[in-house]
């Protein structure tokens, strides 16, 4: 869906914008695309020989280091990634119109939402520092109604299946929207609020 002017709603995460910042979206990676394709909250190294010198007891991990937690984070991790690249794939083959997940701005409508969303997403754990802002818009739109994006520790193929609903989701907006995604061009027009989460 193509859009002039449109005024839309993100909370943006270490992003520090300020009124009349423009960007471009589209063109160059994402955060979400930077941890796909750079792999960027990967943990570093082969999980496995620890988990092997774990279980042959050739050490011990601290409580910090734990080799469960660090196992379900790459896990999850990497269950991200697999989601992410089927979802990029169909895209590129039956739906290049549509925005990329790896390069657009992650927006919602609600500006309500917007505003409750930015004390929670420090849960996330990505960033410390957020900013609820307005966004006014010229370029594509894909509303993302339906939650068909979700994580479930599936197959390529079957996230393959997954992405085909995605993308092929009627842009009649009659029901609530989970997200938007948008390329093209965008300025930010107000700062709605500010939180920084402190450990």
């Amino acid at each position: 869906m193509e859009v002039k002017n449109l005024i839309l709603y993100q909370v943006a995460t270490d992003r520090y914008y300020k009124v009349g910042d423009r960007f471009v979206f589209g063109k160059q990676l994402n955060y979400q695309g930077a941890r796909v394709l750079d792999g960027d909250k990967l943990i570093k190294g082969r999980l496995y020989d620890s988990g092997y010198n774990y279980v042959n007891k050739k050490f011990k991990l601290a409580s910090k280091n734990n080799l469960v937690l660090n196992l379900s984070e790459q896990l999850e991790e990497y269950d991200f990634i697999v989601r992410e690249l089927a979802f990029e794939e169909v895209r590129k083959q039956s739906y290049s119109n549509c925005p990329s997940r790896l390069r657009c701005m992650f927006l919602t409508d609600s500006k309500e939402q917007c505003l409750k969303g930015i004390k929670t997403f420090y849960q996330k754990g990505h960033g410390t520092f957020f900013q609820a802002v307005a966004v006014k818009l010229t370029g594509t739109l894909f509303y993302a109604i339906s939650e068909c994006a979700i994580r479930a520790g599936l197959s390529y193929n079957d996230y393959v299946k997954m992405a085909h609903k995605y993308w092929s989701q009627s842009q009649e907006q009659t029901d609530t929207i989970k997200e938007i995604l948008f390329e093209g061009e965008a300025e930010i027009v107000e700062i709605l609020d500010e939180f920084e989460y402190k450990k």
